[in-house]
């Protein structure tokens, strides 16, 4: 069985014995993900297989999410897409409804690099003048 949602909501009841496929997409607008460096301008895809034993739900995540970094060296904005592979696991009920929104944003955001550089040989800002050194020299240096 496969199901196609806008956010993932799982009905505890409904999981077959052989196991879930669910496919979800987040407007990251909505799920305050954004930091000065690191920008979410579309929807970002989830792919999930949940099963059931007994009193435990457990989903397997694939995550797509595309990002727009900020350099820390150049400050130039390039793209660059987050994918991770999570499980989560939870307690449940028959009658349970799980949500694994917020679990999938915590993942995100901690698959987030720490300080984004465009490419490893990026020449940075002039501290002088602030040209984009990548673009070419400058007057104060050479």
């Amino acid at each position: 069985m496969m199901i196609r949602e806008e956010t993932m909501k799982i009905y505890v009841s409904q999981v077959p014995s052989e196991g879930l496929k669910s496919q979800a997409s987040y407007d990251p607008a909505e799920l305050d993900m954004e930091r000065i460096d690191v920008h979410l301008r579309e929807p970002f895809a989830v792919e999930a297989f949940t099963v059931k034993a007994d009193q435990e739900l457990v989903v397997n995540a694939s995550i797509r999410c595309p990002l727009q970094l900020t350099c820390a060296k150049c400050l130039e904005e390039f793209p660059r897409t987050v994918t991770a592979e999570a499980v989560f696991s939870y307690q449940v009920e028959s009658s349970d409804v799980v949500d694994i929104t917020e679990d999938v944003r915590q993942e995100i955001v901690l698959s987030y690099p720490m300080v984004p550089v465009c490419r490893p040989e990026c020449k940075g800002l002039c501290s002088v003048c602030g040209q984009n050194l990548n673009a070419g020299p400058c007057q104060h240096r050479s």
